[in-house]
């Protein structure tokens, strides 16, 4: 056998064993798939009275998407008196105008909604969510991204896990 054969062998089951490890490992996980799949995580309890939620929406250049997110939050069912939108918009096309129609039409409609728009795009989109916070006035913040359209039951399902003193936030799937 020469080097170059010995070469190409010892390449060859290399990758096999890099494969083979890479198999066991998606055994593994669909073991524990469906060995903790019915351990859903349940709230401690519910509140009495819902918490004011401050739900933030950053949007930067999000024209085809940006109306769609925006009806989607607003269509939320949760107490209206219990929860504002911030419309975080660092935009620098046409997605001003269509987010600035968009709030305007829903705050006429009895929806307490803001348009915050900053030129300065310092910090991007975590330089928003705090321009956002300085004015919010919610005790509990939800952060939706432009592509996530939210069901319209999320709040009343996602908020009372804030009823354990040891949650500071909840991450959930789409």
């Amino acid at each position: 056998m020469t080097r170059v054969e010995l070469f190409f062998l010892a390449t060859y089951f290399l990758v096999l064993l890099i494969l083979s490890i890479y198999g066991s490992h998606r055994y593994v996980m669909a073991y524990l798939y469906y060995k903790y799949k019915g351990n859903l995580p349940t709230p401690k309890g519910k509140f009495g009275t819902m918490p004011r939620v401050t739900i933030q929406l950053p949007i930067f250049n999000e024209m085809y998407v940006v109306e769609r997110l925006i009806d989607a939050v607003a269509g939320i069912e949760y107490p209206r008196d219990r929860f504002e939108i911030q419309v975080l918009d660092d935009s620098t096309d046409e997605t001003q105008g269509i987010a600035r129609a968009k709030v305007e039409r829903l705050r006429q409609g009895g929806i307490d909604i803001s348009y915050i728009h900053r030129d300065n795009r310092q910090g991007y989109k975590a330089g928003a969510l705090q321009a956002g916070l300085q004015i919010a006035t919610g005790e509990l913040v939800a952060v939706f991204d432009a592509d996530f359209v939210p069901s319209k039951d999320f709040l009343r399902r996602s908020v009372h896990y804030f009823t354990d003193e040891k949650i500071g936030m909840v991450q959930v799937r789409w």
